[in-house]
């Protein structure tokens, strides 16, 4: 059986609370807030981030007992859904506070949650993206060089899953091209030879690199379409 939490007890978190106060409230940089507290900046990110983990777990207990749920399943899922679309804690806490907006006020009892510009501006909740909008990514970042953030802002994603995405089509395409590599060459033993260039450099680093070691081959491999590169048979599904 579930049992109520008070939200107040997450002001018994001590400088954990006021952590968060400072910088989503008041929107101190983490740097800012360590010399006030005289500690190292990444002591005061993971009382952040132990305090937004805090606030999701007092949120889904109170929404599975408000609805009438004797466990926190349903909302621990959409949880998991929210962090893989945006994979930003502090979103994933906004997206509750937006979508159960009258429920979470009124568990605050006054106390401050996401400022409401936050609110407005966190992209929409997605459980897959499709080529296009990876292609999309791709082109922006390789073409136009805009930063992951600007991507996202422009894609309604967060900067985090742009970064993902468009690492996980060179990670693919890399993957792609070693097999074909291999089939070319007859070098089974490339594979092992490069698996520490994927697990160091990923993604597009990974791929330049492969690029790099065999010129001829790759450009044989790779066909451009709209910008985006792509490896001849290889077709990005859903992520």
């Amino acid at each position: 059986m579930l049992i109520d939490i008070p939200y107040k007890e997450i002001m018994d978190n001590g400088r954990k609370y006021d952590v968060w106060l400072l910088r989503d409230i008041y929107e101190n940089t983490f740097t800012d807030i360590a010399k006030e507290y005289s500690v190292t900046v990444s002591c005061i990110i993971g009382d952040y981030k132990k305090l937004l983990l805090l606030k999701l777990q007092y949120y889904v207990n109170h929404l599975s007992i408000v609805h009438g749920y004797g466990d926190t399943k349903y909302f621990e899922t959409i949880w998991h859904d929210a962090l893989e679309c945006y994979l930003d804690r502090k979103c994933v806490v906004a997206y509750f506070e937006k979508e159960y907006s009258d429920i979470l006020t009124e568990y605050r009892n006054g106390e401050p949650g996401m400022p409401e510009q936050f609110l407005q501006a966190l992209p929409p909740l997605r459980t897959e993206f499709s080529k296009r909008t990876v292609s999309s990514i791709v082109r922006l970042r390789d073409i136009n060089e805009m930063s992951f953030a600007a991507i996202g802002k422009r894609l309604r994603m967060t900067k985090q899953q742009a970064e993902r995405l468009y690492d996980c089509h060179y990670s693919i395409l890399c993957s792609r091209m070693l097999g074909e590599i291999v089939k070319i060459t007859g070098d089974s033993g490339i594979c092992g030879r490069y698996l520490w260039v994927y697990n160091i450099k990923k993604g597009k680093k990974g791929y330049d690199c492969l690029v790099n070691e065999y010129p001829e081959i790759c450009k044989d491999l790779i066909k451009p379409q709209n910008g985006v590169n792509k490896v001849k048979g290889y077709r990005f599904g859903h992520l």
